[in-house]
C-alpha cells in the first residue's frame, strides 16, 4: 500500500471514530430496592457492576452489612424510607404517616442516616399516600435539605408531588420512569428492561427501579453484559451530580508502510494462509 493511500486511511478512521465518538450516549441508571432482608439475592446484586445503586430499608436485619459493603465498593446508598400506602397495609417501623408534624419526620430522617450512614439520596418504599400529600412530603423535604440528601420519587402513584415539592425547596430530585418487575414473570421482567433502553434512547436518560428477585437479577446479568453500545451504565449519583458522559476513547486501525512478508522475494511460507504465490 502507497504512503498516499496509508494515509488517506488514517484520515478516514480518524474522522468515523471521532463523528461516533460526538454521538449521544443514553444514559442508563439502575436502583435495586428493599436490600438488607435477602442475603442471597442482596449478594447477587453486589456482585453487578458498582454503577447500580442500592436502596436500603433502615430496619433491615442486614441495613448496616449492605451499607457498608456498599461504601467498600463504591456503590451509590439511598435510603428506602417506608412511606404510608393507600391501601390498608402495615408499613415497617421507621417510616412516614400523614399527619406527622416536621419534627417527627426529621427525626424519622435522622434515625434512617444513622444506619444507613453512606447515603446520598432517599426514595420511598410503598408511600402513594404519603407522596400525594403536600404537607408530609413539605416536611420531609425540609429534613433532606437539611441533611444534604437528594430525593428519588419512586412513583408508586400518578399524583405524586413529592418531586415538585422536593425542586421547590432545592432539593436535588429524579423520578424513576421505569420499575423493572412489577411483575415477577421473566419475560415480563426481559420485556420491561427492553422498554427501558428504548426509554434511554428516546428521552436520553432512564432512572429504573427493581427489586432483588430472582427473575430481576437474571434480566440484569443478562442484559448488562449484553449492553447496546450507543447505552452507557450510570450512577445514580452521577446524574444529580449532573455529570457529563464520557465519549467512547476512539480506535485508530494503523498500518505499517513495509510490504507483508509474503509479499516479497524470497517469499515466507505461512501455514494456512491462502493466496500465497507459489
Amino acid at each position: 500500500m502507497k504512503k498516499s493511500a496509508v494515509q488517506k486511511m488514517l484520515v478516514f478512521s480518524t474522522a468515523l471514530f471521532a463523528s461516533l465518538s460526538q454521538a449521544e450516549v443514553a444514559k442508563l441508571a439502575i436502583i435495586i430496592d428493599d436490600i438488607g432482608y435477602q442475603p442471597q439475592h442482596d449478594a447477587a446484586i453486589y456482585a453487578m457492576p458498582p454503577q447500580i445503586g442500592v436502596a436500603i430499608i433502615p430496619v433491615a436485619p442486614y441495613a448496616k452489612q449492605r451499607n457498608q459493603q456498599a461504601k467498600a465498593q463504591g456503590r451509590d446508598v439511598l435510603i428506602h424510607l417506608p412511606m404510608q400506602p393507600q391501601a390498608q397495609m402495615k408499613i415497617e417501623a421507621g417510616g412516614l404517616t400523614l399527619g406527622m408534624s416536621a419534627n417527627e419526620v426529621a427525626h424519622r430522617v435522622q434515625q434512617a442516616k444513622q444506619t444507613v450512614s453512606f447515603a446520598i439520596g432517599l426514595n420511598n418504599h410503598m408511600g402513594s399516600a404519603a407522596t400525594a400529600d403536600s404537607t408530609l412530603m413539605q416536611h420531609l423535604m425540609s429534613s433532606l435539605r437539611q441533611q444534604n440528601l437528594a430525593f428519588l420519587d419512586s412513583r408508586t402513584i400518578g399524583n405524586s408531588v413529592a418531586a415538585k415539592i422536593a425542586k421547590s425547596q432545592g432539593v436535588k430530585t429524579l423520578e424513576r420512569h421505569i420499575f423493572l418487575d412489577d411483575s415477577d414473570v421473566f419475560g415480563d421482567v426481559q420485556r420491561q428492561f427492553n422498554q427501558a433502553i428504548q426509554y434511554a434512547r428516546k428521552h436520553g436518560t432512564a432512572v429504573v427501579i427493581g427489586h432483588p428477585r430472582k427473575n430481576t437479577v437474571a434480566v440484569l446479568q443478562q442484559g448488562l453484559k449484553n449492553l447496546p453500545q450507543d447505552i452507557q451504565l450510570v450512577s445514580i449519583g452521577s446524574l444529580w451530580r449532573n455529570e457529563k458522559v464520557p465519549p467512547p476513547q476512539p480506535f485508530i486501525l494503523l498500518f505499517s508502510e513495509l510490504p507483508a512478508p509474503t509479499n516479497v522475494v524470497p517469499f515466507q511460507r505461512v501455514p494456512l494462509l491462502r493466496g500465497m504465490p507459489e
